[in-house]
Formats: structure tokens, C-alpha cells, sequence
């Protein structure tokens, strides 16, 4: 009989026969010899004892207990078992039903309860302009409202407030990705003054010197002052 383990439950300490008595130090051949099978036998007989004593503390976890005793702890619980529902669920469900009931009736508690049971809900909306006052909008990814139907009904019938009525709002999440590249740009702007008169004769020679730019253009601003005698 194969009993799943209770939280908590300390493990059975394998016998260890004195070295004259395993059946392998004292051995020649390979395979264990008396009273080494005397030995499994006294292993075997108290993992079965330990088996019976930890039976009825596996029964109290909902998440371990055997089916019979889960459909007892739901009615004392007030949970129903829905149509088709996979018996992992209707664990977490009855397992989680105290606290559920906690959280029932906020809008936070409401997202915790679904998230306990494996839907993420992206909001819950209340007291939406343009809408009656009790309309309460449930925005839920679009792949989890088909296959979860039956137990978001579920959960509305058993945690949803009194005089609501709710409504799924089906969203599908994109992640788009967008590439950033490194962009820069130097130039450099020179400004010459001159002075000048009528008579330019004497300003013919003058030469204007310009230093390089990294960007391959630049600009060159040459302002003239008029020069009154």
C-alpha cells in the first residue's frame, strides 16, 4: 500500500545490521547472502507499520487524501464539484476553500482567488463610466475563458459579490521588440567678423581659414560691419 507523505512527516531510519550479520561483509560472492534477506524483511515490515499510523494524518490534506475522503472535506468545505473537472483542480479548490472565502468580496482578494486556482487576471474593473453601477468587467487573457468556463461560473457563483453582474473582457497579449541603435552627429560652426568700407581694396588679400569636421560639412557665417569715414 503506497501512502503519500504528509508535510512534516519524519522518514523511517533504514536498519543497519552489525557488519557480522549484513550478509555481504563476510561474503564471497557478489550477491547478499543470510541473514542479510531477514534484514529487508524487518525493513519492508516496518515501512508498512509506518504506512498504517501515517494513513490517517494523509487523510486531513486535501491535495493527498484518497477521492472518498476529498468529496467529504468539500461538503464541509460547501464545495461542488463541477461538471468535468479534473480532480487537481477540485484538490486545489477544496484545499484553498478557508482562505478563498477570506478573500472573497474585494477586488484584490478576487484576483488572489483566481490566481490560486491557475488563471491570471490582468484586472478587475468596478464602477466603469458609461456603464451601470453594478457591472463589474473581468479582464482575463483570451486563451484561459474557453477551457475555464465552467470554473470561472464557479467561481463567481461561490466568491462573487451579491447584486453583481460580471462580464469577461478578452485580451491577448503581444510582446513586440524594437532594436536600439547608438546615434551621434558632431559639426562645428565658424563665425567671421569684418570690417569693411566703400573702398575694399585694402581687404583683397584677406583669407579665411576653416578647421576639419567629423561630419563632412560645415557652416561659415562672414559678417560685414559697415565702415562710415
Amino acid at each position: 500500500m503506497s501512502v503519500p507523505e504528509p508535510k512534516g512527516c519524519p522518514k523511517l531510519p533504514t536498519i543497519t545490521p552489525p557488519w557480522w550479520m549484513d550478509g555481504k561483509t563476510l561474503n564471497k560472492t557478489d550477491e547478499p547472502q543470510e541473514p542479510a534477506m531477514l534484514t529487508n524483511g524487518l525493513q519492508s515490515f516496518w515501512q508498512r507499520l509506518r504506512d498504517w499510523f501515517i494513513w490517517p494524518l494523509a487523510q486531513i490534506d486535501p491535495l493527498t487524501c484518497s477521492v472518498d475522503m476529498l468529496d467529504l472535506l468539500a461538503w464541509e468545505r460547501a464545495v461542488n464539484r463541477f461538471k468535468g473537472e479534473p480532480l487537481a483542480l477540485y484538490r486545489k479548490r477544496v484545499a484553498y476553500a478557508f482562505v478563498n472565502a477570506k478573500d472573497a468580496g474585494s477586488t484584490q482578494g478576487f484576483i488572489n482567488i483566481m490566481g490560486r486556482l491557475g488563471m491570471e487576471v490582468i484586472s478587475v474593473r468596478e464602477r466603469q463610466p458609461e456603464l451601470d453601477w453594478d457591472r463589474v468587467s473581468i479582464e482575463i487573457d483570451d486563451t484561459e475563458v474557453a477551457p475555464n468556463n465552467a470554473l470561472l461560473a464557479e467561481i463567481i457563483q461561490c466568491y462573487g459579490r451579491t447584486c453583481r453582474r460580471y462580464d469577461y473582457l478578452s485580451v491577448r497579449l503581444a510582446v513586440n521588440s524594437m532594436a536600439v541603435t547608438e546615434a551621434s552627429q558632431d559639426f562645428q560652426t565658424l563665425t567671421v567678423k569684418t570690417l569693411s568700407n566703400s573702398n575694399l581694396e585694402h581687404f583683397s588679400g584677406f583669407n579665411t581659414v576653416s578647421s576639419e569636421c567629423n561630419n563632412d560639412y560645415q557652416h561659415l557665417y562672414i559678417r560685414g560691419k559697415q565702415w562710415r569715414d
